[in-house]
């Protein structure tokens, strides 16, 4: 990869990585679906006019149907897993679950693709999952009656993103970023919205609510999905995936600096695991990255 894709790689890491912070801080005033809605709505208000300016209406409307799916599997779904996930745990430890991204997107290919199986990624699945099960132990950050809620929402939040990265190398790998950036959040949010509307909160959202949402839907969603979309059409899933490693990261950096977060062993240990597990699954013999 060039400079200019690692350049990308690490803006999107810091962005990512900002954006379990930015939910830790606003989903408790707006709850976990009607912050997903907003964060797509604000994402699609300021995606369509540059689609619009760009004269890129016809693409849009010829692939509407695969922008559809795309907005169920890659922001409806897993942004309101992820909301929930984050509602009652650190940022920290929601972005170490969410690294599992790659491994859930190389099972989906094996099964869906036919893609093979090498030995080392079937050891570095297996190893992710270990890294799953001892956060599983982790009492000190879960904030919830049921402690395995935060952690089903976070797997099955990253579930749909390994889906989204192989359905979109197959339905629309030649479709502008921006448009599938657009695509996607509009409709997440038409789907979203009648939920949202029924579990509106009572009290009135606070002023810096909107504005946390506001950096969410502009910067750690439509800015960030279309250079996601861009690095998935320039260097490929394999190389994409990369930013992986460096989400959780910045996540916890900006949660210990900002919510003065704590690290745990059992975080660290879990997320040595599950990185491993991303390095031995998206490994291929002879490539370079």
């Amino acid at each position: 990869m060039n400079s200019l894709s690692w350049l990308l790689l690490f803006l999107l890491a810091s962005m990512w990585g900002g954006s379990f912070l930015l939910i830790r801080l606003s989903v408790e005033s707006f709850g976990p679906v009607p912050l997903t809605t907003a964060r797509s709505l604000i994402a699609a208000c300021a995606l369509m006019p540059l689609v619009i300016i760009q004269g890129k209406i016809g693409e849009f409307l010829r692939y509407w149907p695969h922008l559809l799916v795309l907005g169920l599997i890659s922001v409806a779904l897993p942004f309101s897993m992820i909301s929930i996930s984050t509602q009652y745990t650190t940022a920290g430890f929601a972005s170490i679950l969410n690294a599992l991204t790659p491994i859930f997107s190389t099972l989906i290919a094996w099964l869906w693709l036919k893609d093979a199986l090498t030995p080392s990624a079937m050891l570095g699945i297996a190893m992710g999952f270990l890294g799953v099960m001892v956060m599983v132990l982790d009492r000190e950050t879960i904030n919830a009656s049921f402690s395995l809620l935060p952690i089903l929402a976070g797997l099955c939040a990253t579930f749909f993103y390994g889906l989204t990265g192989n359905y979109s190398l197959r339905y629309v790998k030649g479709i502008s970023p921006l448009v599938v950036s657009t695509g996607c959040q509009i409709f997440a949010s038409l789907l979203l919205l009648p939920v949202a509307v029924t579990q509106w909160p009572d009290e009135p959202i606070p002023p810096i609510g909107w504005i946390y949402a506001a950096i969410l839907g502009i910067v750690c969603t439509g800015i960030a999905f279309m250079i996601y979309f861009h690095l998935l059409k320039t260097v490929g899933v394999a190389r994409a995936v990369i930013v992986t490693y460096l989400v959780p990261v910045f996540a916890m950096i900006w949660g210990v600096l900002f919510l003065d977060e704590t690290i745990t062993l059992k975080m660290y240990a879990g997320a040595g695991l599950i990185l491993t597990g991303i390095g031995l699954t998206t490994y291929r013999p002879g490539r370079a990255t």
